[in-house]
């Protein structure tokens, strides 16, 4: 043994010893106090199930395996209802158009455009899947930064409500596939407030290039220029946000009026509004939870503005802004993902087995639900419950991990919970935005999609299965390879 070898041991030992003294520490700034379970109309039964309008989810697994989508069907009318209603006294609210890329399973969006919504979509497919589901043309927004001239012309033809282009260089196409097509297309150009940030996205406002691509637009001759299109491009989550937010776009549709002569007909403020049960972890959050095991913290959720107050925030001081110039307000159109999507979904998961403690003194646990399916769990907070709560005080910490070969797959670096066996099942909350559309079958396959209401469980979308995984193949590969190995018929 080399003369260094005793020192090394000594430093990884000293490491250690620094380590779990820091630990301690660290884990007792701010302990983790969940969020109540009516925070989702969740309740526990006499034996600690979990359960959702009376039915224990748990039971859910016999019929449509594990993991598991699970739409509460009344929370998404709920949100629905609260993004409509007009606020008291005022003479219009919002119109509301479903964000398809948040959540684009077919039953979750055929429910909202039942409570009234519009469709928001952003590629060809979307486009395709909302006339599929009965949307009327006027009541869907086409927007996204990179559609073809095919995706356009579909647009056009047939005759959406708005097409919002997302630069200066999409009005010349715009103009020229409405006059191959004989028509004039309804547009909104998308702009960046002082202050956002723009990148692949819109045009800005404090250089003049927005002013600009508006005087251009004009110029199309098979345009009809109507609205002004811009998100905040990141949370909204307080009213004075949303109060900055509103106030740059008003000022530039009032010089878009001064200057150009143009009176915006339809102002589109997009989404942004923050989903008030999950918040995005910062660098030092996920480093203090990796390194020293520290348990992530809800967020205050009372202090998120509410859809309440975000429609309020948005209605009035655009109806006070244009009484003052004794015009009548634009429509004021709102696409909602996150707010409206995020609380209305869970993702239902088994543990698959349980390591022992580690140096760090935390169990590992491996669900069978992973960043395959749950990715946006690599950057937010997202609460999590056992689906069977055992009496008594008894509780570990653990490290969450995925079921795909990559160290990666860690959804949860720690959280304390009860004893865990192979089998319990977990309820991941707030798995309503951007769970679907970003998982993959990395490795395996899909889980299904289950909506709760006043009556039995209704599937929404059945799981993935093998065949479906290879159904796209070359015709006759995978034969082809059974045969080549002798495992074929």
């Amino acid at each position: 043994m080399s003369a260094g070898a005793p020192r090394a041991s000594w430093s990884r030992a000293a490491r250690t010893l620094v380590k779990r003294a820091l630990e301690g520490v660290v884990r007792g700034w701010t302990p983790r106090v969940d969020l109540p379970l009516s925070t989702w109309r969740l309740t526990r039964d006499a034996d600690g199930a979990l359960e959702l309008g009376g039915r224990r989810l748990d039971g859910l697994f016999a019929q449509w395996g594990s993991p598991l989508y699970v739409v509460d069907e009344m929370r998404l009318r709920e949100n629905a209802a609260r993004f409509t209603a007009r606020p008291e006294g005022a003479a219009h609210g919002c119109e509301v158009f479903a964000s398809y890329k948040t959540n684009p399973v077919p039953g979750v969006l055929r429910t909202l455009h039942e409570c009234g919504l519009g469709a928001e979509v952003t590629s060809a497919w979307e486009l395709w899947l909302a006339r599929r589901l009965g949307v009327a043309p006027e009541r869907i927004i086409f927007n996204g930064p990179a559609r073809t001239d095919e995706a356009l012309a579909e647009g056009i033809a047939s005759n959406v409500g708005l097409i919002n282009l997302n630069t200066r260089s999409e009005l010349v196409r715009a103009d020229r596939v409405a006059r191959q097509l004989g028509r004039r297309a309804r547009v909104g150009l998308r702009v960046v407030p002082p202050g956002g940030a723009g990148g692949q996205f819109g045009e800005r406002i404090d250089t003049g290039a927005a002013l600009e691509a508006f005087r251009e637009a004009l110029q199309q001759p098979h345009l009809d220029v109507l609205g002004v299109h811009a998100h905040y491009n990141g949370r909204i989550d307080s009213a004075p946000q949303l109060s900055q937010f509103v106030g740059a776009l008003l000022t530039f549709v009032d010089e878009l009026q001064a200057r150009l002569g143009l009176r915006v007909q339809i102002l589109d403020v997009g989404g942004n509004l923050a989903c008030p049960t999950v918040h995005t972890l910062s660098r030092r959050d996920l480093r203090l939870a990796q390194t020293f095991a520290r348990e992530p913290t809800p967020p205050p959720v009372d202090e998120v503005l509410s859809i309440d107050g975000y429609v309020e925030g948005l209605v009035r001081p655009v109806e006070a802004h244009f009484a003052a110039l004794g015009q009548p307000p634009p429509r004021l159109f709102v696409e909602p993902g996150r707010a409206l999507m995020g609380n209305t979904q869970m993702l239902l998961c088994r543990v698959a087995s349980v390591r022992d403690v580690d140096e760090a003194g935390v169990r590992w646990a491996i669900l069978d639900a992973g960043i395959n399916v749950a990715e946006p769990m690599t950057s937010e907070f997202h609460q999590l419950f056992a689906l069977v709560e055992p009496r008594g005080p008894g509780r570990q910490l653990y490290r969450l991990t995925g079921p795909t070969c990559t160290q990666a797959d860690c959804l949860y670096p720690a959280w304390r919970l009860p004893k865990l066996r192979p089998g319990d099942g977990l309820a991941i909350m707030d798995a309503g935005a951007y769970f679907v559309p970003s998982s993959t079958c990395f490795s395996h396959a899909r889980p299904g999609v289950v909506a709760l209401g006043d009556g039995a469980p209704r599937p929404l979308l059945r799981p993935e299965t093998f065949e479906d995984l290879v159904s796209r193949d070359e015709p006759g590969a995978v034969l082809r390879a059974l045969h080549a190995v002798g495992g074929g018929p």
